[in-house]
């Protein structure tokens, strides 16, 4: 398992977020805007190029790019339009990063309200029909969306996302970010909520123990990847800027080594 964290919270300043990295051993980074104060999806053909560079010169590869594909109204025609066109041109961006993973969500109600009942039954159909054609489109280009959930999505739980790639027809190419404080918080514990998504987690998102998630069912969620051999990242999230981030790094690797 990888230790990770989220370039933009570690610094907007692309190079000193990845040198920061690597000089504390880490070597995958998930990458999400801004980058210079650009988003990820508006980066110019230079830009991609002088980020790749700063990649190889640090000895870091890319892991996921954190895309905002799907976090927004389902029945907004022209937002979802625009996450459509955002999903296309993050694709590009993947492939000059040279890694094949974007992190996307399941949409949101018109009204969400963080951690209500979902509306999951009630839109289930509508997910289907709006993310049926971007699955086509990454598909094309060999690329692995990976859903992540939050407070207000449509899916708060691994089960409840389950039953969105379900319904999807569970294609390969298909993956999660396993949520594990979103989801205790909506009263779903690890050992619980790790079955529905067992095979699918292409990156794990940590945030700061207790305020959601105990430190407790952080060790237990890293416990039954260990179980399962599990080679992917584990990405610390939200734990606050640059020094915070690297305290993120550090007490990951403490309940790591325990």
């Amino acid at each position: 398992m990888d230790v990770s964290y989220i370039s933009a919270e570690m610094s907007d300043d692309f190079e000193r977020a990845v040198w920061l990295g690597a000089e504390r051993d880490v070597s995958v980074i998930a990458v999400r805007s801004p980058l210079w104060g650009t988003a990820l999806e508006d980066l110019t053909a230079a830009e991609l190029q002088r980020a790749r560079q700063v990649l190889t010169d640090h000895g870091v590869r890319a892991g996921m790019l954190l895309s905002p594909v799907g976090k927004c109204d389902i029945e907004d025609d022209a937002i979802v339009a625009r996450h459509g066109e955002i999903l296309r041109r993050t694709i590009a961006v993947a492939h000059a990063l040279e890694t094949n993973r974007i992190r996307v969500f399941p949409f949101r109600s018109p009204d969400p309200v963080p951690y209500d009942e979902t509306g999951l039954r009630e839109y289930g159909e509508r997910i289907v029909e709006r993310w049926t054609p971007w699955l086509d489109l990454a598909s094309e280009a060999g690329i692995t969306v990976c859903f992540e959930w939050v407070g207000t999505t449509l899916a708060l739980t691994c089960a409840q996302i389950r039953r969105v790639i379900d319904a999807l027809g569970a294609p390969e190419h298909v993956g999660v970010i396993w949520e594990i404080d979103v989801s205790a918080q909506a009263g779903e514990s690890p050992d619980v909520g790790y079955p529905h998504i067992r095979g699918l987690i292409r990156d794990v998102h940590i945030k700061r123990f207790g305020e959601g998630a105990t430190r407790g069912e952080y060790a237990t969620a890293l416990g039954l990847l260990r179980a399962d051999s599990y080679q992917g990242p584990l990405t610390v999230e939200h734990w606050g800027e640059e020094r915070e981030t690297v305290e993120g790094i550090v007490q990951l690797r403490e309940l790591l080594n325990e």
